[in-house]
């Protein structure tokens, strides 16, 4: 009898402390919001920008990038001004829920292009950190190497003068 009540006693605390754990899914809603955006993404399509808020705070490296439009107006340059054959590979993502509520997805990815400018080919390793708040993005942490986009926009910057 008093193993059954240690057992019981045992059960009871684990299910007490697994309503403060947090959650990584691979497989809702959020994750796949993140992947179908780099679909469209490199499909030139930015339909998915109404899943960011108005006022989402972008900190690229060290920029920090106010509000929906500026950051899709970057993201837009992309194709109209600097790169050509974007394409997004080697993509993994999952999404946290944590146990105070805060619900992060986070992304690894390899990001290629060519120069529109240079030709040059890049290939670049990024990490971006996506915080949700009532279904919609507003944060977003960006990390990768500059070197394309500040290659590039001297390059166009120059065959301009």
């Amino acid at each position: 009898m008093k193993y059954i009540y240690s057992i019981l006693l045992c059960a009871f605390l684990f299910s007490c402390t697994n309503s403060n754990q947090s959650v990584i899914k691979t497989d809702d809603d959020l994750t796949a919001n993140i992947k179908l955006q780099y679909e469209s993404y490199v499909a030139n399509d930015f339909s998915f920008s109404d899943q960011y808020s108005e006022d989402v705070v972008s900190r690229i490296n060290n920029l920090v990038i106010d509000d929906r439009d500026n950051l899709m107006t970057g993201w837009k340059s992309h194709h109209e001004v600097l790169f050509e054959n974007i394409d997004i590979q080697d993509v993994y993502v999952h999404t946290n829920y944590f146990s105070d509520g805060a619900v992060w997805s986070n992304a690894w990815f390899t990001w290629t292009a060519e120069g529109q400018t240079t030709g040059e080919e890049y290939s670049n390793r990024g990490h971006f950190d996506y915080r949700w708040e009532d279904g919609k993005i507003v944060e977003l942490l960006a990390y990768f190497s500059e070197y394309p986009e500040a290659t590039e926009t001297a390059a166009y910057a120059a065959s301009q003068e």
